[in-house]
């Protein structure tokens, strides 16, 4: 009798650590890492930055992307709120593209972001401000963004 009752007081013990929510196998991690670094630059009142993807498996990865956009910056201000570049989002063409990355080997997307008040052609444009950049991985399975990045535009 006095085993039973061990093994009932086991069992609820047990039972007590267990929680609630639905338990299943853990989604693998991620064959890439998306980063985003600060380059140096030389144009007055920019920043140039690279949004980077890693190939982190030891097997090549293919990557498949819903449009012309591989990877996108994501603009936040200091309160973390999003922030849209002057003029709009990004402009992606509406195709397939695929790019195919073997152990080892990195993509990278430059973009430069400059201070103003009117879209230019070849630039991010922000209001002067301070900011935290992340780098957006567009692919159709992989959805995945890299760490914050703070910088200052005068």
């Amino acid at each position: 009798m006095r085993r039973l009752g061990r093994l009932a007081l086991a069992a609820a013990m047990l039972a007590g650590g267990c929680g609630t929510g639905a338990t299943g196998p853990t989604p693998p991690a991620a064959p890439v890492r998306v980063t985003v670094s600060r380059l140096p630059t030389f144009v007055a009142g920019a920043a140039l930055f690279a949004i980077r993807i890693d190939n982190i498996s030891g097997s090549a990865v293919n990557l498949t992307f819903p449009s012309s956009c591989q990877v996108l910056p994501s603009f936040s201000d200091r309160a973390g709120r999003a922030v849209t570049p002057v003029g709009g989002g990004f402009a992606c063409l509406t195709v397939i593209t695929e790019l195919s990355l073997l152990p080892g080997v990195s993509f990278m997307q430059p973009f430069t972001v400059k201070a103003g008040s009117t879209p230019e052609a070849q630039f991010v444009v922000l209001p002067p401000g301070e900011y935290t950049i992340r780098g957006r991985l567009e692919d159709t399975v992989y959805k995945l963004e890299s760490a914050p990045l703070a910088f200052t535009l005068q």
